[in-house]
């Protein structure tokens, strides 16, 4: 069976000493090069490079956490790369079993100096420090509003009775106390260094501890 000449191919001729694929590709394009391109070209393709301290946002697919999505090359399936990753690489940074932080703290930027290599206890404080972890009625599992909560520590701050605070908002007694001695929804109704000050607050006007 006469075979495509073109090296490397293997397929059957077709005609001008091509197959199929080629001779289309020569009629379309005029060249028999593959069109493909490689992962930088498809990657900076779908990046607003704008100026070198500007957020490089990208243009194409994100997942549900606004991080840009690529796919490996020749894949139509499967998980795909993540954006800032591959930025990453391309600018030359180990990032082998480490995570890529964004200083930025905008997940679809690809400039490569607003990202740097860390641990997952690195990329965790990150999420401490700017306030992106989950925390007061931003919790999927919070039974209470902000409003609540700080109207929880107010009636226990007053004096009343922990047993009937709970009950009015349908929580524990031990919800309460977390609230009102500031070590549950810390964020939402406490300052962190008012805590200490607080449960001295709490068993100074009921007798009991926090």
């Amino acid at each position: 069976m006469r075979t495509c000449e073109l090296s490397n191919c293997g397929r059957r001729h077709k005609g001008r000493g091509m197959c199929d694929m080629h001779l289309q590709r020569q009629r379309r394009t005029g060249t028999t090069a593959s069109p493909v391109r490689s992962l930088a070209e498809r990657f900076w393709a779908k990046v607003d490079r704008r100026g070198p301290d500007d957020c490089w946002p990208w243009t194409a697919a994100t997942n549900e956490h606004g991080y840009g999505v690529l796919r490996p090359q020749g894949r139509r399936c499967g998980p795909g790369l993540k954006a800032h990753r591959v930025a990453a690489v391309l600018a030359g940074m180990d990032i082998e079993g480490r995570d890529v932080l964004h200083s930025c703290d905008n997940p679809p930027c690809c400039n490569a100096a607003h990202l740097r290599p860390g641990t997952p206890a690195d990329n965790a404080a990150d999420m401490v420090e700017r306030d992106r972890v989950a925390h007061g009625e931003r919790a999927g599992t919070a039974k209470l509003t902000v409003a609540e909560a700080i109207e929880i520590r107010r009636r226990r701050l007053a004096g009343e009775r922990r047993k009937e605070v709970a009950a009015a908002f349908g929580v524990s007694g031990a919800t309460v106390t977390r609230i009102a001695s500031g070590q549950g929804w810390r964020r939402a109704v406490t300052p962190p260094a008012a805590r200490d000050l607080i449960a001295a607050v709490v068993e100074a006007l009921t007798g009991e501890a926090s």
